[in-house]
């Protein structure tokens, strides 16, 4: 099928995670998890996101880069990508979620 997306067959187990917004220390620990499991790069799934919020977006980046896992665009790429003034998360205006993404 033209245009069809590839089917990638991945051996168990799999880890996938999202949401790592730029968190480095919580993300180190997932990939020191999936390392302590003896799970492989090629099947581990980051499901995007993988910053906003947090500290250190430039470390989680350059960690991510470097694992060879699998990154999914979150809305927080889709967004970032599109020059977008919001993340498109759609958090109500008065909600904690507004304030601290803000």
């Amino acid at each position: 099928m033209d245009g069809a997306p590839s089917m990638v067959k991945l051996a168990k187990p799999l880890l996938v995670f999202g949401g790592p917004y730029s968190n480095l220390q919580a993300t180190k620990a997932v990939l020191a998890e999936a390392q302590r499991r003896a799970i492989p790069p090629g099947n581990i799934i980051c499901t995007g996101d993988v910053v906003a919020y947090c500290a250190d977006p430039q470390g989680v980046i350059d960690l991510l880069r470097r694992s060879s896992i699998w990154i999914l665009m979150g809305n927080c790429e889709e967004s970032l990508a599109a020059q977008a003034a919001e993340c498109g998360c759609g958090f109500a205006e008065d909600s904690a979620c507004a304030v601290l993404s803000g």
